[in-house]
């Protein structure tokens, strides 16, 4: 008999959890919420209040024994991932990570052969896959629109107050900084629509040392709140790429509505996505100019989503697509269609690059 309802733990459920999964969940008519687990009881216990959820924990282990739980969404700190990924793999989980996938390529490809061994359906949150834009940008460059692409150009652009960013500003919790933050979801949208990158160089700067904490007291960043980077795809004529992306850009706001665009120039045209205008995309002709398209309706939600587009903030009501396209993959066993845990794992090999390059000041390979 085919599975037609997926049980889902979610272990950690902070900000993230609260923004993407946890609103994701409730509206794909599919998914049930069987427990939460977080160290921090209290918010856990509040969650389950919201969300009408019975089982509350703070071990991962006893959540992942419980026979009803189908699969598992990650949204710890990037510190945690593996070992719970890991973990939830021996018990035969499906799989949605956050991203960075985890704190370097060696966790990241272990992360990915323990999945592919087991059989397991995997995601990586790479949220941004889900923008309108971006979904009518993949289709109309998968197309040949604009040719073969050449140049490509991203940025992440927003200002963050110069409080405690939490364990996102510890590389021992982290791993890195803006670069495996925000970069890990540009980095994938190269690697989706352009192909494999091959080598890096680049800068990072950690222009806000001290992050003051609710207490008022100064605790220290040691991850970069800045970095600016370039990029060579493979071929002779390869495409390039440069990354721009800052969490002190003042003036430039943060979230759905600060600077987030992808530019891609093709040998016959141009196309351009803004996060802040999800529903339509910038195109570009040979000796013309730059022209605003509608995203098509089938382009507006992830296919077979009930989610209403023009329903609430667009900038956010985007990201439930993605966890109902997991629940969607669990159900169909098929997960060609999302991003999954080679697709992370292929990132992380780049972040991995960028970083090493940034500290070298040198060009580095990224590994495959």
């Amino acid at each position: 008999m085919q599975q037609s309802v997926v049980g889902v733990g979610v272990i950690g459920v902070g900000g993230i959890s609260g923004y993407v999964h946890l609103p994701g969940l409730k509206a794909c008519e599919q998914a049930k919420i069987v427990a939460f687990c977080d160290v921090n009881e209290a918010l856990a216990q509040q969650r389950a209040k919201e969300y009408g959820v019975e089982h509350v924990y703070t071990r991962y282990q006893d959540l992942l024994a419980r026979p009803d739980i189908d699969a598992v969404v990650i949204a710890t700190p990037t510190v945690m991932h593996a070992p719970i990924a890991l973990a939830a793999i021996a018990a035969g989980k499906h799989l949605l990570v956050e991203k960075q996938l985890a704190m370097n390529y060696a966790e990241a490809v272990q992360m990915y052969e323990a999945a592919s061994k087991a059989g397991v359906q995997t995601m990586t949150a790479f949220t941004y896959r889900f923008v309108p834009g971006m979904r009518y940008l993949k289709h109309l460059l998968r197309r040949g629109d604009i040719g073969t692409p050449r140049h490509v150009r991203v940025a992440r652009l927003q200002e963050f107050k110069d409080t405690s960013l939490g364990w996102r500003q510890k590389r021992e919790l982290a791993g890195s900084g803006e670069i495996g933050d925000m970069g890990a979801h540009r980095i994938d949208f190269c690697l989706d629509l352009i192909g494999p990158i091959e080598r890096v160089a680049g800068l990072k700067r950690t222009f806000v040392p001290q992050r003051i904490g609710a207490d008022g007291q100064p605790i220290a960043a040691d991850v970069e709140d800045c970095a600016v980077f370039i990029a060579e795809f493979g071929g002779d004529q390869g495409a390039v790429a440069s990354f721009d992306l800052s969490k002190v850009a003042k003036g430039r706001g943060a979230g759905g509505k600060s600077l987030d665009e992808f530019e891609v120039y093709g040998t016959d045209g141009t196309l351009v996505y803004h996060l802040h205008h999800p529903h339509e995309i910038l195109v570009g002709r040979p000796g013309g100019m730059l022209e605003t398209v509608r995203v098509p309706d089938e382009f507006l939600t992830y296919p077979g989503s009930s989610r209403k587009p023009l329903e609430g903030e667009p900038t956010t009501t985007f990201r439930y697509d993605q966890d109902f396209a997991f629940i969607q993959a669990i159900l169909q066993n098929n997960g060609e269609d999302i991003p999954t845990f080679y697709d992370g794992m292929r990132c992380q090999a780049v972040i991995d690059a960028v970083v090493e390059a940034t500290e070298s000041r040198q060009w580095v390979e990224v590994m495959r």
